[in-house]
């Protein structure tokens, strides 16, 4: 895992330019003009204790010369809200480093609030790349199955305030877990692309994953096959 993502981060640096100091030793190599700020995707928060929401990762990317920072954003909440919370954290940062721009490497639904953030709130001067990860940039059917399950059912209220119980216990302030679902769904995802293009100065670039018919958890299977009937070849939550 740490070493897809270290491959993943050079490959971006190296295309974007601006972002690796060119007096850095080749071993460095995710040292960086401008500090790494990485944002969760929804159900975690990334300032728990106990459980840490990227593993190793940000101890392995210090030792490769960033700087880097988690954006402690809700685990269940709009983009909106999250984008406010995220915009906030990106000037914290580049106030206490005194760069000029940061590198955004966003999970999931973090990288729709990362887009949201810099079109929307004009923080693409403030931005030198964003890089998503497995992120529904085109939304999500397994989000508009579990939505119409769950309504057909009236098991939906139940299952909302079970969530944002959950949220609110680990962390967030206000959690709306409905809210935060429906921002995954294939409808709303196509009105966001509409409304939030990329910015010009930002240099962004996705990655994905694909699952195969024999891959040894089963439950990422039988998403799997969810969303191969809506949307074709996917990771079990994103499709490629």
């Amino acid at each position: 895992m740490k070493e897809g993502i270290l491959f993943i981060l050079t490959i971006s640096f190296f295309l974007t330019g601006c972002c690796i100091q060119k007096d850095v030793a080749v071993e460095k190599l995710c040292s960086t003009n401008y500090p790494i700020i990485l944002v969760h995707g929804i159900g975690m928060r990334d300032d728990l204790g106990i459980v840490k929401y990227w593993s190793k990762i940000p101890k392995v990317l210090e030792k490769e010369g960033a700087q880097v920072f988690l954006a402690n954003q809700d685990a269940f909440n709009t983009h909106v809200e999250n984008a406010i919370k995220l915009r906030e954290r990106v000037l914290e940062v580049l106030e206490k480093t005194h760069a000029k721009k940061v590198n955004l490497i966003a999970h999931s639904k973090g990288g729709l609030e990362s887009r949201f953030m810099i079109t929307r709130f004009e923080m693409a001067d403030k931005v030198a790349s964003l890089t998503t990860l497995a992120s529904p940039h085109r939304g999500s059917f397994l989000a508009d199955t579990i939505l119409s399950w769950l309504s057909k059912r009236e098991w939906l209220d139940n299952v909302v305030n079970f969530v944002n119980n959950y949220g609110h216990f680990t962390g967030d302030e206000k959690p709306d877990a409905l809210s935060a679902a429906k921002n995954l769904t294939l409808g709303y995802m196509k009105n966001f692309n509409q409304s939030v293009p990329n910015m010009p100065q930002v240099y962004y670039q996705s990655f994905g994953g694909l699952v195969t018919d024999d891959y040894p958890a089963w439950k990422i299977r039988f998403q799997h096959k969810i969303m191969l009937k809506g949307e074709g070849e996917n990771d079990c939550t994103v499709s490629k």
